[in-house]
């Protein structure tokens, strides 16, 4: 990072989806003070949700925080800055409903043809589910609540399985 010689470089690899459920950039957050800058690749690596972003800036433009968009190119400094980065955030939005709608309807299209099974079963959890069964089978009195905690299985996978 020649161009920010100063800069100290966080990387995180969760999802921009939800920017309050990632720690290191939370961690970013409560540390940052009044004429830092944050920068990042593009928009969407702040997050997908118009309103989590747009709140974002609000939060960092009261510590003082500037956010450069380096693909873009936009510093939310400015009052062009600030416009194009909720249009974009709006964009973002979008393009991430856009993807799930797509999953979904590729999703539904292989259950129609029989090709989408889910994801397979651990093979611990399947020992542990025949486990738990073995239980109610051979002892009559003992629930399915009881007999998956006592072959340590959540109770929801048992009835899944």
């Amino acid at each position: 990072m020649s161009e920010y010689p100063n800069a100290k470089v966080i990387e995180e690899k969760a999802s921009g989806k939800n920017v309050t459920e990632r720690p290191k950039f939370k961690k970013l957050l409560e540390t940052v003070t009044p004429g830092d800058k944050i920068i990042v690749r593009e928009l969407s690596r702040l997050g997908r949700n118009t309103q989590a972003i747009l709140e974002l800036f609000a939060e960092l433009e009261s510590k003082g925080v500037a956010v450069l968009i380096k693909n873009l190119q936009i510093d939310s400094t400015s009052a062009t800055g600030k416009m194009v980065l909720t249009i974009m955030a709006s964009v973002a939005t979008m393009e991430r409903d856009i993807m799930l709608e797509r999953q979904s309807a590729g999703i539904a299209l292989a259950k129609e043809q029989g090709k989408f099974k889910g994801r397979p079963i651990d093979p611990k959890t399947e020992l542990k589910c025949k486990e738990a069964l073995s239980y109610i089978r051979n002892n009559n009195n003992m629930s399915k609540e009881k007999a998956a905690k006592a072959a340590w299985v959540g109770i929801a996978t048992l009835y899944i399985y």
